[in-house]
Parts: C-alpha cells; sequence; structure tokens
C-alpha cells in the first residue's frame, strides 16, 4: 500500500485549496483558506524540517527580498505620513505570502515528479471550474464581463484569474496526458471554460503559448496536435451551430468580444478595457513625480491605489510597471534578469525540457504582462509555485549534466 509522503500532502494541501477557498476572517483585508493554509503549513514544515526548508541559497535569497520590501515599505509609509496603511499591509502579507509559497514549493518539487504536479494540478482545476456550476449555474451562460458579477470573481480573485488557471490546465493538459482522447476531451473541457469566461488574455495567451511552443519543439509533435485540435473545433463548431437555437446569438457574442477590435466594433480602449490608460495615469500623474529613492526603491508594497476615470485600480495590470512603482528599478532589473536566464535555460535544453513546463512559462509571463494575477491574494500565489518549479527543473538539468560530464 502507497503512503502519502509529506511532499505529496503538503502538496496536495496547498492546491486543495484552491476550489475550496472562502474568507476565513474579515477586518482590514478578508483572509481565505488558502492564505491561512499556506503560513500554518509553512510553520509546521519549519518546525518538523528546518534543513531541508532552508538549505537553498534560493530560499534564503527569498526571505531576504521579503525583508528588503518590508523595510523599504515602511520607510515609504513614514515618509508618506501614514497614508494607505491598510493597502501596505495588505499587499506586504500577499508579497509574504508568495516567498513562502516559493519556499515550499522549492522544498516540494525536489521530492514530487513534474507528472504528479500535473496530474494534481488538473484534477484540483477541474475541481475549480465545476465550483461555478455549483455555486451559481444562472450566471455560467451570461457572458459577463461586469465587474464583480460573475461568480468565479468571489474566489478566484476575478474572472481573468479563473480562465488564466484553465488556460494553465489547457496547456498541461495537451503537453502532459499521453491518451489521446483523454487529451482532447481535457483541452476542449478547458478551452470552453475559456470562453465563457470571455477573458480574451486567457485565449491569446493559449494561442500564443501553444504557437511558441511550436516552434521550441524539436519534434513537430506540438504543430501536430494542433492541427488535429483545430480540426475537431472546426466539427464541433459547425454542429453547435446546426444544433442550438442560439448558436448564431452566442457566435456574435464571442466574435464581438474576441474580434471587435479587427471588425471596428470595438475602439482600442475599450478591447484593451483601458489598460493603457491606466499606464498612462500612472506615470504622468504618480511616476514623474517620483523621488530618487521612490524611482529606485518604489513607493512601496500596497502603494497602487488609484482612481482612473472614477474607477478604482490596485494594478496598473501589468506586472513590469507594477514592480518598477511598488519595488522600484532595482527590483525591476532583478526580476528581468532572472526570468531572462531562466527563458535561456530553457532555449539551452531545447529538445530535452519537459515541453509542458516551458508552456506554463511562457503562458504565464505572457499573462501577468495584461493580468494583476500575482497580486491576488486567492490564487496569484500559484505563480510562486511554478517559479520554483522552474527554478527545479533548472537545477535537475545543471546536476544532470555535471553527472554526464563525469
Amino acid at each position: 500500500m502507497k503512503t502519502l509522503s509529506v511532499p505529496k500532502a503538503s502538496l496536495v494541501l496547498l492546491l486543495g485549496t484552491i476550489p475550496l477557498n472562502f474568507i476565513v476572517l474579515g477586518g482590514i483585508g478578508n483572509v481565505y483558506l488558502s492564505t491561512m493554509t499556506i503560513f500554518i503549513l509553512f510553520i509546521l514544515m519549519s518546525l518538523m524540517l528546518p534543513v531541508r526548508l532552508f538549505n537553498r541559497t534560493s530560499s534564503l535569497i527569498a526571505i531576504f527580498l521579503v525583508g528588503f520590501f518590508i523595510l523599504t515599505t515602511t520607510i515609504n509609509f513614514v515618509l508618506d505620513g501614514g497614508n494607505l496603511f491598510k493597502d501596505q499591509l495588505v499587499f506586504t502579507i500577499i508579497h509574504l505570502q508568495l516567498v513562502l509559497v516559493f519556499i515550499l514549493s522549492y522544498y516540494i518539487m525536489g521530492r514530487i515528479t513534474f507528472q504528479e504536479l500535473y496530474q494534481v494540478f488538473l484534477i484540483v482545476v477541474f475541481i475549480f471550474t465545476l465550483r461555478v456550476f455549483i455555486d451559481d449555474s444562472s450566471r455560467v451562460f451570461s457572458f459577463s464581463s461586469v465587474r464583480g458579477e460573475r461568480i468565479e470573481a468571489l474566489y478566484a480573485g476575478g474572472v481573468n484569474n479563473f480562465a488564466l488557471l484553465a488556460g494553465t490546465a489547457l496547456i498541461i493538459s495537451f503537453f502532459s496526458i499521453t491518451r489521446k482522447y483523454l487529451k482532447l476531451i481535457s483541452c476542449l473541457y478547458f478551452l470552453f471554460i475559456i470562453l465563457l469566461t470571455m477573458s480574451r488574455g486567457a485565449l491569446l495567451g493559449v494561442i500564443f503559448t501553444l504557437f511558441i511552443t511550436a516552434l521550441y519543439d524539436v519534434n513537430r509533435k506540438t504543430l501536430i496536435g494542433l492541427l488535429n485540435i483545430s480540426f475537431v473545433l472546426t466539427l464541433l463548431g459547425m454542429v453547435f451551430l446546426l444544433t442550438f437555437d442560439q448558436g448564431q446569438e452566442i457566435l456574435d457574442q464571442i466574435q464581438k468580444r474576441f474580434l471587435g477590435y479587427f471588425t471596428g466594433e470595438l475602439s482600442l480602449e475599450q478591447a484593451s478595457s483601458g489598460r493603457e490608460i491606466i499606464i498612462r495615469d500612472i506615470y504622468v500623474n504618480h511616476i514623474k513625480d517620483s523621488s530618487l529613492y521612490e524611482m529606485v526603491f518604489g513607493h512601496g508594497m500596497g502603494s497602487i491605489n488609484f482612481k482612473v476615470n472614477g474607477s478604482p485600480y490596485e494594478s496598473s495590470h501589468n506586472i513590469l510597471v507594477d514592480i518598477f512603482y511598488r519595488n522600484g528599478l532595482l527590483i525591476l532589473i532583478m526580476y528581468l534578469m532572472l526570468i531572462g536566464y531562466l527563458f535561456f535555460r530553457f532555449l539551452k535544453r531545447r529538445g530535452k525540457e519537459d515541453l509542458a513546463l516551458f508552456g506554463v512559462f511562457i503562458f504565464l509571463h505572457f499573462e501577468i504582462l495584461v493580468n494583476p494575477f500575482i497580486y491576488a491574494a486567492q490564487t496569484g500565489w500559484i505563480y510562486a509555485f511554478f517559479l520554483a518549479a522552474f527554478f527545479r527543473s533548472n537545477l535537475l538539468s545543471i546536476n544532470s549534466t555535471k553527472a554526464n560530464a563525469g
């Protein structure tokens, strides 16, 4: 009889909070089940396995960085006269949550296989998507994009975050499932969920990722798989339009949402949900007047709290702008060097790398350029989990190279 090891149990416990998430405590900011689980699990693991948890340089660097963020945020808070206390505190906890998950994931991924991660993640996200049908089935087919109206926003941190997780599951399904029909069903299901959310970012991210990975795949398996699925989608689309009375109406809504800019039905501002206006406002009204200290070290982790055209925003919807404004130019340069290093390592291992992991790497980093996923307390920590997995994959390849050389 197989026993559930500590790493596997930790993986199931962490990812298992995704479909079960709810607000445990309210107050200055909502505390979700996932956040409580992360902090409790980290404390328990620190007491049980302190050496294994903290014996890596990356873990120590992560702890140093969050300490550095807290210091610079405190200085900004004092210099700003104590303003934005709630926002600075909430986003400090979110940053701390990201670091704790990175450390936990780095330990977990050193003791389980990537295939085990993919299996658990797919099961969890499948259950996660079913919650929409269970909690509020009347809104599933509403095709609403109004903020706060969709039930997914209540436990995923936003409809786009919900779609992002479905997109991640689609990428993993496409590259990790070996059974032909199971792969097809899984991919079609998660694609269906993305279309229901009407998330342009997630759909474009999936298409972009599959295209880039097709170029990355030296065996051309990705290209062949894309052609097969495209053929099946075309047939299913024709059957759908001929069978359902509302098929044409739904198709028109999808066409307007995803292709409206190219057909002239939507302006660039409408198609991008006003993202360029937000970035322009942050630059003109906030970045231009920043001091040298704020340029280098940022304004603090919870410093983005603006109103643009009467609507409140806690993010620019672009991770690079967010990091620059919150954490400063120094941290932004370090982050870009980190992502560049990981991308270079992926390219160096072309032909040997796990295509699913490379696909997730491309998809997540495409998405966070248009979606403030990382800063969602409910689900943003998943980025930190996969970031540690990318590092683990890189470490395994380096050790393998050294062993072969020896």
